[in-house]
């Protein structure tokens, strides 16, 4: 009689154990989390030579919107756009002034893909450069160059080829702090895979 008893209870055991590993195999996974804390949006950092940058806070904005919002704001009188980042130094103010050392999820810049491989700065002064197209500051992908004597910082993912964020698909330039702070590229739509954080804004001449 106990050996039945022992058998049935092994069984019964056996049997839960079995359930509960079906159940983990067959629950939704959970919900991606964004890849870094969210970050409050900033007050006005005012650089040495002038401009003045902020960051906002605006989870999943889309980069158009974004643009629109940032021209809408103005400080002692100068206007907001997306910020461009000409030079490393002005790269290194950003990250440790505006974000204080902080990591940033996705933040939108003011670049954009204008035709596959052009890559602008489109927005603030810039933006009006060589008849409105905006001024060029790479060409090419993961080894393609800047243009001379501009700055470009590209994360080593930021050029895909194939799926969902292939090269010839995104259009924008962000930041994004995934190992180091440096810039890539999104689809510009607010997806939420991508994690779009915020959007830096610039207030310059």
């Amino acid at each position: 009689m106990g050996w039945t008893v022992l058998l049935l209870w092994a069984v019964a055991a056996g049997a839960m154990i079995w359930l509960g590993y079906v159940y983990i195999l067959e629950s939704p996974a959970p919900l991606p989390s964004r890849a870094f804390p969210d970050i409050a949006s900033t007050g006005v950092v005012t650089a040495p030579g002038g401009h003045a940058y902020r960051y906002v806070a605006a989870p999943n904005i889309s980069w158009a919107a974004a643009r629109a919002a940032a021209a809408r704001m103005t400080h002692q009188g100068r206007h907001g756009y997306l910020a461009t980042i000409g030079s490393e130094a002005e790269f290194r103010f950003v990250l440790d002034k505006v974000f204080r050392g902080e990591r940033s999820d996705v933040t939108y810049l003011g670049g954009r893909q204008t035709a596959r491989g052009e890559w602008r700065w489109v927005t603030g002064p810039e933006g009006a450069m060589d008849g409105g197209k905006g001024q060029i500051f790479w060409t090419g992908d993961q080894k393609g160059a800047a243009a001379q004597g501009l700055y470009a910082n590209w994360m080593f993912t930021a050029f895909q080829h194939g799926g969902k964020w292939d090269a010839g698909r995104v259009c924008c330039v962000t930041l994004f702090s995934y190992r180091l702070p440096q810039f890539s590229t999104s689809l510009g739509t607010g997806d939420p895979d991508e994690g779009v954080a915020g959007y830096l804004v610039e207030f310059g001449d």
